[in-house]
């Protein structure tokens, strides 16, 4: 369960990326929307002219969505590193999280400078389930590996040593976690991996 969390969770707003993100409206009017690939991209737009043909503009790809849209893409592979790596995913969504925070105000400061007030700036369902889902992701991990770190050093006991029959030489019991399939120790009554019980 814990393992196929994050990397969902990361999955899930990679595709966020696809969604509207910014739609920029003049007057009340509509001029362009963009979804967060587009941004993070750079795309073209067409703007309308009083006379004749739309004309095309460039819209250069923002660093800030493009950093954040690199770590949504990074935190599905950190997600795999397992429970004990589980601060790396974290750290992505953290870092996620700030740079959409940071292209947001970045985007309302130039847009307000450029043009003048006579441009607005709406940020769309995408732009917020990302924002969500960084931090979704930041949490889980952060609790998966502070949760890895304190269980199994409380809950480990010390393993039972069985006299042989025949020779009189301690073995060891050892078993496998009936969770994460990871070796257990005989006597254990939590699994070291997961911190799940195993007795």
């Amino acid at each position: 369960m814990k393992s196929k969390v994050s990397p969902v969770l990361f999955l899930v707003t990679v595709l966020c990326f696809l969604l509207p993100f910014v739609t920029v409206s003049c007057n009340g009017q509509k001029v362009a929307t963009f979804t967060g690939v587009q941004l993070a991209a750079g795309t073209t737009v067409e703007q309308p002219q009083m006379f004749g043909r739309p004309m095309e503009k460039r819209v250069d790809a923002q660093p800030l969505a493009t950093v954040a849209f690199i770590c949504a893409i990074a935190g599905i592979g950190l997600s795999f590193l397992g429970v004990r790596a589980a601060i790396a995913p974290a750290i992505s969504g953290i870092v996620g999280a700030l740079l959409l925070v940071w292209l947001q105000s970045k985007l309302s400061s130039d847009i307000s400078k450029q043009a003048q007030s006579m441009f607005r700036l709406e940020y769309e369902s995408g732009f917020v389930l990302t924002l969500i889902l960084f931090v979704a992701a930041a949490a889980w991990n952060a609790y998966v590996f502070f949760s890895s770190r304190t269980t199994p050093a409380l809950a480990a006991s010390p393993p039972l040593a069985n006299a042989a029959a025949v020779g009189g030489a301690p073995t060891i019991a050892s078993a496998a976690c009936p969770h994460c399939d990871q070796s257990v120790s005989g006597g254990a009554r939590f699994c070291g991996g997961c911190g799940k019980a195993v007795g």
